[in-house]
């Protein structure tokens, strides 16, 4: 029998290592840090050796907790390869998707059947993740993120970008006397999960495109880092958010969310289509799924599509 620490704790240490910080760590394993803290304090126990510095505002690697990382992320690089390398031959038709959380769960999923449908020979798996794409340390057909569209060694294609602009509830805007010019007297929601501080999902950035001064740098109220959380959030009346068109569609027809105001911008991190340069041109599989994908972005509700498409 194998002397190993539960597997979770060393899953939950990894990433930990490759992330940089408990909070990151989590939003890859979709659990809570306090759980990543306890499985890595689980492992700490087995090894009877600290691998975290844990301070109020920081986390730090001990010494052995380095060296243990770099171990473990080479140990996972090679058994993700492994078993990869022996499920693909026998599963010639199965695609490897790899989609931002927020898109899959409001945009991908609903869509999925009628993929499925048309091509029930292929067996898709759906992985739901913020993960940078390291092309050379990661396995994957196909990608779905948002941001610049660059990625090394990958080839990458616009699906298709959207609107930001400002939604709240009709129950917020009943109660609350909502101004563009004075948006710092509401309750604003902060959506963490895409784009930074110089993007135009940042709430200072899209009042200053708009020509608009406010009297102090807008701080949001309330911060989340799932997009679902801050829609949620906002349908529940909690205040306003700078609303994605196309991961809000569904609640702006139903009307659980309106936009308060007119004025609305194109946001700078659209979605793309990414896969690895050593797999162009890609198998039949692989060149069905980005031909429908295409066709489904086409008639996607508050998208705005590519103006070209070229792999």
């Amino acid at each position: 029998m194998r002397k190993l620490p539960p597997l979770n704790s060393l899953k939950a240490f990894d990433a930990v290592f490759r992330q940089g910080n408990m909070a990151q760590a989590a939003r890859e394993l979709s659990v809570s840090a306090s759980a990543v803290s306890q499985h890595v304090s689980t492992l700490e126990d087995w090894l009877a050796a600290p691998l975290l510095l844990r301070n109020v505002n920081s986390t730090q690697l001990t010494q052995r907790g380095q060296e243990l990382g770099r171990d473990l992320s080479e140990i996972f690089d090679t058994l993700e390869q492994v078993v990869h390398s022996a499920s693909k031959d026998r599963r010639k038709n199965n695609l490897d998707v790899t989609v931002v959380p927020s898109l899959a769960a409001r945009w991908l999923l609903k869509r999925l059947v009628g993929f499925s449908s048309n091509h029930s020979e292929y067996q898709i798996s759906i992985e739901a993740s913020f993960d940078k794409l390291d092309v050379h340390n990661r396995t994957f057909d196909l990608a779905i993120r948002s941001g610049h569209g660059k990625y090394a060694d990958a080839r990458s294609l616009k699906l298709f970008n959207e609107y930001v602009s400002p939604v709240c509830s009709p129950q917020y805007l009943e109660r609350v006397n909502v101004s563009l010019e004075r948006i710092e007297d509401n309750v604003l929601l902060g959506d963490e999960t895409f784009g930074n501080d110089s993007t135009n999902l940042n709430w200072n950035v899209w009042m200053a495109r708009q020509g608009i001064k406010t009297t102090r740098a807008l701080q949001p109220t309330h911060h989340f880092t799932d997009s679902n959380l801050t829609i949620q959030a906002a349908v529940n009346g909690e205040g306003i958010m700078l609303g994605r068109s196309i991961l809000i569609a569904d609640e702006i027809e139903d009307g659980s969310l309106i936009y308060p105001f007119k004025e609305r911008q194109i946001s700078d991190w659209p979605y793309f289509i990414v896969y690895p340069e050593k797999k162009h041109p890609p198998r039949k599989e692989i060149s069905k799924f980005i031909d429908w994908l295409l066709a489904e972005a086409s008639r996607t509700n508050g998208a705005v599509a590519p103006k070209s498409s070229h792999l």
